[in-house]
């Protein structure tokens, strides 16, 4: 008996199930992910998928355990378009719209990617012509709903929102450094920790007329003066923060790590598209995180 599928329901469930084979096909598994065993075994398939059992504490795992959409009950493809509109900058609202989600769930969605790139952006060293620069914004309670109201006096209008620092920083390598680095005001030991740190000896420091890193440029360069092209990203570095926070019509100031990666991404000499940035970034590591821990962010500084 012949069994019709005029409406391309079975096609269209086997096109989802053979592009999510597709895309964990090289996820490697190096480990356990509940004891971080090395020691499994091999225990068979699951909807074309590899499953494994760890030797040492019993639990079945797959390539797709603890990847960026793991547990979702929405398909791959319906995330692969999620991406693409991420990429398009679009609102959360049209996402929403377009995809038949609900707004929560693009909310959610949003920053678990948004967390991932936020895990891979951050360069290790900064090498040869250095063009460093930063600006201040104000802290941001978007979104926050338990913001207690404090009455102030007209004698004494002060604004109790700190001062963030971002700071910027652009090597040679096709790699950004982006972050918010302290509060209120200029902190010399965090920037050389945080920052300075990653900066080679032999390399060459350019600042944006900034008096605070004007001395840290004099003190690395010594006496050496080279003749630089401007860094526009980094040279114009406030004018354009301001208005990657206008896309998203502002950004809570704990959220701005993530956003600011996503910032780079938008900045570096890549061709960005959502299959390359799923299969360089997205699914390599351990990149799961909860819902209930997304909103959960002790320290917005880097």
């Amino acid at each position: 008996m012949i069994h019709q599928d005029i409406k391309f329901e079975k096609l269209d469930s086997h096109i989802r199930q053979t592009l999510k084979k597709a895309l964990y096909h090289n996820r490697r598994v190096d480990h356990c992910p509940a004891c971080n065993c090395r020691e499994y075994i091999k225990y068979g398939f699951y909807k074309g998928i590899q499953r494994y059992k760890c030797k040492v504490c019993g639990i079945t795992f797959s390539k797709t355990t603890n990847a960026l959409w793991s547990y979702s009950k929405k398909d791959t493809r319906t995330w692969m378009e999620f991406i693409e509109l991420l990429l398009e900058k679009k609102s959360l609202r049209f996402c929403a719209r377009k995809l038949n989600i609900s707004l929560v769930t693009a909310f959610y969605w949003r920053h678990k990617i948004l967390n991932s790139i936020n895990l891979d952006i951050t360069p290790d060293k900064l090498r040869g012509v250095v063009h460093i620069e930063k600006t201040i914004i104000r802290e941001n309670f978007k979104g926050c709903r338990n913001i207690k109201s404090i009455n102030i006096s007209r004698d004494c209008p002060i604004n109790l929102r700190k001062n963030v620092w971002i700071i910027g920083a652009k090597g040679d390598d096709d790699s950004m450094f982006v972050k918010p680095l302290f509060n209120s005001c200029w902190n010399l030991t965090t920037f050389n920790i945080k920052l300075y740190s990653k900066i080679e000896k032999d390399s060459y420091i350019v600042h944006y007329d900034d008096r605070y890193l004007s001395q840290v440029a004099r003190r690395h360069n010594g006496k050496r003066v080279l003749k630089v092209e401007a860094y526009d990203n980094l040279r114009y570095f406030r004018s354009n923060i301001k208005k990657w926070f206008k896309v998203f019509h502002g950004v809570a100031t704990k959220y701005l790590q993530r956003y600011l990666s996503f910032f780079v991404l938008f900045k570096l000499d890549l061709e960005i598209n959502s299959i390359n940035l799923m299969f360089q970034n997205l699914l390599n590591g351990d990149k799961f995180i909860r819902t209930n821990r997304i909103r959960f962010i002790k320290n917005h500084l880097y």
